[in-house]
């Protein structure tokens, strides 16, 4: 299936919903803390993705005939170290169970603007959390790979619900891949992508997004539109993370340039893929590869 034949239009809805796959990197270079933040890089991973799902979660808007929350997609979150494990379930959940269903709830403090005094103050609440950090061990990125694929797989090759279309005419899933690190581990994760990027759906083919977390606040390479482009940061792996992502069909490339406010457009046929993201480019980043691409 060629880029070109890749339409990637189907929106995400009860009828036609989508699956997202994501992998956590847990190894234990993940101990490290984020400059600035006061918390380890599995920390702020860990709080962005349950912030996540609960965005994902309030997204759903509720059905008028029944009274509870449209399933417009699917979510399986698979951690990965010396191993890989499934950190929600081992078959994907979805979005309006996991509303439903959350581990527990922990205090956030935001600001919330008064509208009489004009000014901001801070406000204790408290949010639900579906997934806890884990720092240990290598960083088997083959395995985790592989076990998106067989998720991924799975999930295509099931029967749909009442009311939903064949799986087959649906939006394609999306792997979304989480990591601080060089693989270490056995295996060939490019060999694996690639095999993952040649099934999918009449939509087009599964789509891999990568994005690499750093420590540092410094230069972040956002969407390059080859390995060669990266090729000179931290030989060979950015130019083989770059290699493993897709290109960025035409649909989500108008999406990435305003969501990442990059004062450019995102090159035709670059790849789903930012290297040395900090914090604030993470967060876009899970926004823009879930909620910001394919639901409306």
């Amino acid at each position: 299936m060629s880029v070109q034949e890749q339409y990637y239009t189907r929106r995400f809805t009860r009828r036609y919903p989508g699956l997202f796959v994501i992998l956590l990197d847990q190894s234990k270079s993940m101990a490290q803390e984020v400059d600035g933040r006061g918390c380890s890089k599995a920390d702020f991973a860990t709080t962005a993705i349950n912030n996540l799902i609960y965005e994902m979660v309030q997204a759903a808007k509720f059905d008028v005939g029944t009274g509870k929350r449209r399933k417009y997609a699917y979510l399986s979150i698979l951690g990965y170290n010396d191993t890989v494990y499934p950190l929600l379930s081992p078959e994907p959940m979805d979005i309006p169970f996991l509303g439903e269903h959350q581990r527990g709830t922990v205090p956030i403090v935001r600001d919330v603007l008064d509208s009489h005094t004009g000014s901001y103050r801070q406000v204790t609440e408290n949010r639900a959390f579906w997934i806890e950090p884990r720092t240990q061990g290598k960083t088997q990125m083959a395995e985790a790979f592989g076990a998106a694929r067989d998720v991924a797989r799975g999930w295509l090759m099931q029967a749909p619900e009442p009311g939903q279309a064949p799986r087959h005419e649906c939006f394609p899933p999306i792997i979304i891949n989480i990591t601080d690190a060089q693989d270490n581990g056995s295996g060939n994760p490019i060999g694996i992508a690639h095999e993952i990027q040649r099934e999918g759906t009449q939509q087009g083919s599964i789509l891999i997004f990568n994005c690499h977390f750093t420590t540092q606040m410094g230069q972040s390479y956002i969407f390059p539109a080859s390995p060669q482009e990266v090729a000179h940061l931290d030989p060979p792996f950015a130019s083989q993370i770059c290699e493993m992502s897709s290109p960025m069909p035409e649909p989500l490339r108008k999406k990435a340039t305003a969501e990442f406010g990059l004062g450019r457009e995102v090159a035709p046929r670059a790849r789903c893929m930012v290297y040395n993201a900090d914090t604030n480019i993470l967060i876009k980043f899970l926004h823009w590869g879930t909620i910001g691409t394919a639901i409306e």
